[in-house]
């Protein structure tokens, strides 16, 4: 017989910001705060590797809703690449793959090296990445010994800067676009110097707009109380407005109407002759409340009497409406 699972009892919309420590995965760290505080849904907007440390944003309750546009900002990462041993899994986890000498390297050869890597270029996910393929993460693949191929992505490094040069380390920090594989950046850096390497250490600085600044450690994040962990979150909207999304202000009339899914007009979201509107935007209450996400949608995408998009409409949150969306499936999510 399965065990039943323990109804929730935490309800508060918001993120968190959690440093990562290195060693569990970034499920481990949902599913342990998961068993804290029982949420009605809990996940994150980013994985980070095992080995890996720092920003890992957390999105309780209906932030869930919004992972994809609260994790789409730029990362910032610091990180060392050990030079003369590449491993299988491009970090320290894995298995020797291959060795060779090592060059002497200078700050001005490592930094030439680094700058190489800015700018916009197409990557595959590694082979033991979390990546899915028919609904299997890659490394599931990797660990039985078959080769999966994903199409490459366009990724771009904004800017990559030497930290230091020690003998057969070069540390660094770079901020890049979401999605990028900084082990796979470093093993390209490495073959730049003339050698091979693979990602001896990794810390995520900031998943724009949150950074590590504003991190708690888990284990402080878990001996909080329901209350104070409440306090602690950053709320949806106040997250959507940290994450770029501008808000427009409605009556209670035009709540209720988009809360019943009715199609409204342009108008109703912008002032007279103002410009072209573009990209998503958040839809308050005059209490500040926030009923939906809307994306404007783009010249070829627009239908008659369709400007918009609805990403998701938030009901009026009360109690009893939580406990009638809660469901096993919710629960489990991530």
């Amino acid at each position: 017989m399965s065990r039943r699972r323990r109804k929730p009892s935490f309800f508060e919309d918001g993120v968190l910001v959690v440093n990562k420590p290195a060693g569990p995965t970034s499920h481990d760290v949902v599913d342990r705060l998961r068993r804290r505080f029982r949420p009605a849904k809990l996940g994150h907007t980013g994985t980070l590797d095992p080995f890996a440390t720092g920003v890992l944003v957390l999105a309780f309750n209906r932030a869930t809703r919004m992972s994809n546009l609260l994790g789409a900002g730029d990362k910032v990462y610091a990180g060392t690449v050990s030079l003369g041993t590449a491993t299988d899994t491009g970090d320290p986890t894995g298995e020797v793959s291959e060795t060779a000498p090592v060059p002497e390297i200078s700050r001005e050869q490592a930094q030439a090296a680094l700058a190489s890597l800015e700018g916009e270029r197409m990557q595959a996910p590694p082979a033991y990445s979390a990546a899915k393929h028919q609904g299997k993460p890659l490394y599931a693949y990797a660990r039985q010994g078959v080769a999966v191929e994903k199409p490459a992505r366009a990724i771009k490094v904004h800017q990559a800067k030497l930290k230091a040069v020690e003998p057969g380390e070069i540390s660094f920090e770079l901020t890049c676009s979401k999605g990028t594989y900084v082990r796979s950046l470093a093993e390209d850096l490495a073959r730049e110097l003339g050698t091979v390497g693979h990602l001896k250490a990794l810390t995520r600085l900031a998943s724009s707009p949150f950074t590590l600044g504003e991190a708690l450690e888990l284990d402080e994040a878990l001996e909080l109380s329901g209350k104070q962990m409440a306090g602690q979150l950053i709320g949806l909207s106040q997250a959507l407005e940290r994450a770029g999304l501008p808000a427009v202000e409605v009556d209670e009339d035009t709540a209720w109407q988009l809360r019943q899914g009715m199609i409204l007009s342009r108008e109703t979201f912008l002032e007279p002759g103002s410009g072209p509107a573009t990209g998503a935007f958040r839809v308050l209450t005059q209490e500040g409340d926030l009923v939906a996400v809307l994306r404007w949608l783009e010249p070829g995408e627009r239908r008659p009497g369709r400007d918009y998009e609805t990403m998701r409409v938030f009901p009026e949150q009360n109690q009893g409406s939580l406990d009638e969306q809660t469901s096993a499936s919710a629960m489990g999510a991530e």
